[in-house]
């Protein structure tokens, strides 16, 4: 799929959401076969159960981040109610890692002023992304085409590892594994090279794609 393999070069983020899930370690194995870093931005209510899969993540180098407790619609919720969906998921990462997360994505990627502010001063940063593919519920191959086509140093690249409880999404995220090997391929060939949300120089994150 590559466009032309003999260019390239630098640094990109590679994020997923939603977990940590059954299909965690999978991913997992690809980023050190590929020798990438990534940030899991993490479901409070996911982390029962997979305290294990969350130690490995951090003993290989990734970033742990917060996505909220359940998954919801941050911008219909009290300001008490978000910062509840934030403190709970931060101090179970806590309890299973004895990790800090100090970073944060907004579900669905809604978040108003309001929402910030209810946020403000907990010494978090928000993290965007400008590549994201419905891999949720794309074939691997449609995922990886879309994210290749847009492959560019300082891009912050979405992906989901897991699945809210009360999603319509694809019951698995298989497809999302097999697309994140052919993208980790033609990353090696472009010579970019996969980091976490804060291993990425500032001056380098690009506009939404």
């Amino acid at each position: 799929m590559s466009s032309n393999p003999s260019t390239g070069g630098g640094v990109l983020a590679l994020t997923f959401d939603d977990g940590p899930s059954e299909w965690t370690p999978s991913i997992l194995d690809l980023l050190a076969e590929y020798g990438a870093s990534a940030t899991f931005f993490i479901l409070g209510a996911a982390v029962a159960g997979t305290e294990r899969t969350l130690e490995r993540a951090l003993a290989e180098g990734h970033e742990l981040g917060l996505h909220s407790w359940s998954h919801p619609h941050l911008t219909q919720l009290s300001d008490d109610e978000i910062r509840r969906e934030m403190r709970e998921t931060q101090a179970a990462i806590e309890r299973a890692t004895g990790a800090v997360a100090r970073v944060w994505r907004p579900p669905y990627f809604e978040a108003d002023d309001r929402v910030r502010q209810a946020l403000a001063g907990s010494d978090m940063v928000e993290a965007g992304c400008s590549i994201a593919p419905e891999d949720y519920h794309w074939p691997a191959e449609r995922t990886a085409a879309f994210v290749i086509e847009r492959l560019r140093p300082g891009a912050i690249l979405d992906l989901h590892d897991g699945r809210p409880s009360h999603s319509s999404s694809a019951p698995e995220r298989a497809a999302t594994v097999e697309a994140l090997e052919l993208i980790l391929e033609e990353m090696r060939q472009r010579n970019l090279r996969g980091v976490s949300f804060s291993q990425l120089p500032t001056l380098e994150i690009g506009g939404a794609t």
